[in-house]
């Protein structure tokens, strides 16, 4: 019995989304083509892979047994290609990001590079934008995530975020006259069109909570200290959204661009530019997919 790579792939990507939608966008196939790949799997098989329970699905004992070797396979499978078609590319690529998007897509895209590109070492650098910007001005970064107002000033515009207001879901801080506001420290993109808007809408406010970086932010939604404007790909669990029902206004979205260094770029940072360009939007995509659902759902 031969196992093939593209199905395990299929196999691994659907357990990891729980979903043979945002499955079908990663693997480039349609959804009933993922849906057929896995059928073709559990009947080579000859098990069940899946629970499928509505739109939610969940690994039987056999699936959560399949899952560690066909990550083992598929992990040495895209070293030994990685190391025919591209021995040369090696060497070290210094990349900052701002820290509220580090946990939930980060490691994912560094992972994916990783497989691919197992020769390149890359030292990853989480601050808020504002101190992202000096060091990669200084010379520190040579690539560098950033996020912008509308009308971006540097760098190639890789996607676009949309800004919401969240809350503690167990504290109704967010009805206080004035409401309390958790923000980053001067500079911040999100501290600017958080304030903005609520000063348009004439909306009263008070600064009660500022951190440098997003787990004092959030810490600080959970426990009911303030609110906050966070990304929607990024929303953490176990947070309310707030839209203009609760009486806030509408938040614009933000553009998140890739700048690269025009003084130390090399061939290894130049393909991971090419991959973060290729790979983020998709992965805030799905993210945001699934806060979505999350959101509805509550």
């Amino acid at each position: 019995m031969d196992l093939p790579t593209d199905v395990l792939r299929t196999f691994v990507t659907a357990a990891d989304s729980g979903s043979y939608t945002d499955a079908a966008a990663i693997v480039h196939r349609t959804q009933s083509a993922v849906s057929m790949q896995i059928k073709r799997l559990e009947e080579l098989l000859g098990r069940s892979l899946f629970i499928r329970n509505g739109r939610k699905m969940t690994l039987t004992y056999e699936g959560q047994n399949l899952l560690v070797y066909a990550r083992r396979i598929l992990q040495i499978h895209d070293e030994a290609v990685s190391s025919m078609k591209r021995p040369e590319i090696s060497g070290k690529v210094r990349l900052g990001a701002p820290d509220d998007y580090a946990e939930p897509l980060l490691p994912i895209l560094l992972s994916r590079f990783a497989k691919t590109h197992p020769q390149v070492q890359v030292e990853v650098t989480c601050q808020p934008s504002a101190n992202m910007l000096q060091l990669f001005d200084s010379g520190q970064l040579d690539l560098l995530i950033n996020s912008n107002s509308d009308v971006p000033k540097r760098g190639e515009t890789i996607c676009r975020d949309h800004l919401v207001w969240i809350t503690s879901s167990k504290h109704l801080v967010h009805e206080l006259d004035p409401v309390p506001l958790a923000v980053y420290n001067c500079g911040c993109i999100y501290r600017e069109l958080a304030i903005k808007s609520l000063q348009g809408a004439n909306k009263n406010y008070r600064i009660a909570y500022t951190s440098q970086n997003t787990t004092g932010i959030i810490s600080a939604v959970r426990s009911g200290l303030a609110i906050t404007a966070s990304g929607k790909s990024t929303i953490p669990n176990d947070v309310r959204v707030l839209g203009q029902s609760d009486g806030f206004p509408d938040l614009p979205s933000i553009v998140i661009t890739l700048i690269k260094s025009k003084n130390s770029i090399t061939q290894a940072a130049d393909v991971l530019a090419n991959y973060v360009a290729e790979s983020f939007s998709e992965l805030m995509h799905l993210n945001e997919n699934a806060n979505t659902s999350k959101i509805n759902q509550k």
